[in-house]
């Protein structure tokens, strides 16, 4: 990062998710006493949409300015597999630094509840898993050529927040037959579903007010009733899936890039 813009958006990605959370839900909206069941639902939701904007910008200010580069070491001997997986053990440690600060901060503003080291586990091995399959296709995207040229990350940053509001802001159970379908290729609706079942956002709502919790409930059908690993499967096969097709497409234009050079 060599511009005021990408450091904006690499600090100040994680001070503007936090704020978002503070502005829009206030505290204790998950305190069995008074249960706010839309409120539980969204703030599950704002955090799968913060890890997946995490995994969008960090892995975008890492990724755009390298294909140029990538050739030349490409032509030296470097391979393609080994350059992809540094990618993601690179930019990982810090996508779980950034959801692991997310979800203390939630936690110390009294956003989530107060719960053991298995719950917020499963939420962190969640938010990570979320942040590395929004990572691995954007990776593609732009080794494919169709994102921003090597060298615009700050067009690509301004772009940014039109592709992290991707997700299920309305029930599944609840969409058009082509939202429904659709949903099923979001990252985001997995996430989402992971981390309500960990938090047992269908206990909660199931034992709180009945003027408020089962309507709700109903509306999202079986959302939350399969265990947080199924989404960890789900999203750990998108990841895999992306980064066999970022593979795919940094080997042709690598190639391409050959063919040009030695056509000369």
């Amino acid at each position: 990062m060599h511009n005021r813009l990408s450091v904006a958006v690499f600090v100040g990605s994680p001070v503007m998710i936090v704020a978002m959370f503070a502005v829009l839900f206030r505290a204790g909206a998950f305190d069995p006493a008074a249960p706010d069941p839309g409120s539980t639902a969204m703030i599950m939701f704002w955090i799968a949409f913060g890890a997946f904007f995490f995994g969008l910008t960090y892995g975008l200010l890492q990724i755009c300015t390298e294909l140029a580069v990538l050739r030349r070491e490409w032509l030296a001997g470097v391979r393609i597999g080994p350059y992809v997986a540094s990618k993601l053990t690179t930019v990982l440690p810090v996508l779980a630094a950034a959801d692991a600060l997310l979800l203390a901060v939630l936690r110390a503003l009294d956003r989530l509840p107060a719960a053991g080291w298995n719950t917020y586990g499963s939420l962190f091995l969640t938010s990570v898993l979320a942040s590395a399959a929004a990572l691995a296709p954007r990776a593609a995207h732009i080794g494919g050529g169709h994102g921003p040229r090597p060298g615009d990350s700050d067009a690509a940053a301004a772009l940014l927040p039109a592709g992290a509001v991707l997700g299920a802001f309305v029930p599944v159970p609840r969409m058009a037959p082509a939202g429904q379908a659709i949903s099923w290729a979001m990252t985001n609706r997995w996430a989402f579903e992971a981390l309500g079942s960990a938090i047992g956002l269908e206990t909660l709502w199931r034992d709180g007010d009945s003027s408020a919790g089962p309507p709700l409930l109903r509306s999202y059908g079986d959302s939350f009733r399969h265990p947080a690993d199924r989404g960890w499967l789900i999203l750990t096969g998108f990841t895999v899936l992306f980064l066999a097709a970022t593979w795919a497409v940094l080997v042709r234009k690598c190639r391409q890039g050959w063919g040009r050079r030695a056509g000369r």
